[in-house]
């Protein structure tokens, strides 16, 4: 059987489960090489009921600056995992994180993927053909290129599979 979530007592709705959740998923995040105030804040906007939280909000449940919270939503719209939206008869903003925003910037960010590729090809151009640092470099560029090839189709996969009714999401929806 699964296990209550407790009654939201926290700042701004969040149980004490769901702060030490938001802190746990944050450490995961940062262990992946995103900076720790992005990471909280990513991640309590994605454990948050509405999928969006204020500045004002954020900063109040995280228990940080508004500026560290500036700093952190910056990084986190210019890299698109968060994006802004304006509160009706307000002046605050929205900042909105959904399920698919992470998986839209992994599966069509390849340009970094395609800088990688470019950048071994140049290494190829400049170490002894044959010799150990050739074949590591060829090999990655191999590497690369197949990864962006092949996330067209992961991304059709992972959409056949969303559009499939299973029974765990059959019994979220009750």
């Amino acid at each position: 059987m699964a296990e209550q979530v407790a009654p939201q007592e926290g700042p701004d709705g969040f149980s004490e489960a769901q702060l030490a959740y938001v802190e746990d998923l944050a450490a995961t995040i940062t262990a992946s090489g995103v900076q720790r105030m992005p990471s909280r804040v990513y991640a309590a906007i994605l454990v948050s009921e509405q999928g969006s939280m204020t500045a004002a909000q954020l900063a109040a449940t995280l228990q940080v600056s508004p500026a560290a919270v500036s700093t952190a939503v910056r990084w986190l719209t210019q890299v698109g995992m968060v994006s802004r939206r304006s509160t009706p008869g307000s002046r605050r903003e929205q900042y909105v994180v959904d399920s698919d925003s992470l998986i839209r910037l992994i599966a069509h960010d390849t340009s970094a993927l395609n800088s990688w590729t470019s950048g071994f090809a140049r290494g190829l151009e400049v170490v002894e053909p044959g010799s150990s640092a050739a074949h590591r470099l060829a090999e990655l560029r191999e590497f690369f290129t197949f990864l962006v090839e092949e996330m067209d189709g992961v991304m059709q996969r992972w959409q056949e599979r969303k559009n499939q009714s299973s029974p765990s999401r059959s019994a979220r929806k009750r």
